[in-house]
């Protein structure tokens, strides 16, 4: 199993979230895909700023959101390194469509498009952001571990991911 999906699984086990269930509500697909659009939403305005450590933490916490999806449907076997075609051509427009497409294609409520999200959103930090991915997701776990929210209606109105909250990611990025 994918170490990342592993760590994720974790976190919903500490926090109550319920097992895998293998389908999934329209309803339940229209609320994931809101967060994932949220997250979306942080990271844009995060590269809008400038400011790569938040970009590094906006889009790690969009990897995670990705994991949560694929994590709730039971369907690990979908979670690996796809290969991603795109070359970064010196835009931020380029950079914002990839990120666009990629949360507008889990609309389907598919694992291979969360699969493909995470996949996208990884090798962003790693290549372009040059950060650690590795070392940023773990950071990223330890904290929503440490100040995640137990499952309940609070995570159905505010997301699995608390944007008020978020850590310093800053020591994941290379000189």
């Amino acid at each position: 199993m994918n170490k990342h999906l592993q760590l994720v699984r974790e976190f919903r086990e500490k926090l109550d979230y319920p097992a895998a269930s293998g389908h999934v509500s329209d309803m339940h697909i229209v609320l994931r895909q809101a967060w994932l659009m949220d997250a979306g939403k942080q990271a844009l305005l995060a590269i809008k700023q400038g400011d790569m450590a938040k970009i590094l933490t906006r889009l790690t916490a969009l990897v995670y959101l990705a994991l949560n999806a694929i994590a709730e449907q039971g369907c690990e076997s979908e979670v690996d390194k796809q290969p991603v075609f795109w070359r970064h051509d010196g835009t931020v427009l380029s950079l914002m469509r990839l990120i666009s497409e990629r949360i507008n294609a889990c609309s389907s409520g598919r694992c291979k498009d969360y699969s493909e999200l995470y996949c996208v959103t990884a090798q962003i930090t790693s290549s372009f952001l040059n950060a650690d991915f590795d070392k940023a997701f773990s950071a990223f776990h330890q904290h929503q571990l440490e100040t995640g929210t137990a499952y309940g209606l609070e995570v159905e109105n505010q997301g699995e991911v608390d944007w008020r909250k978020l850590p310093d990611l800053s020591d994941c990025l290379y000189e």
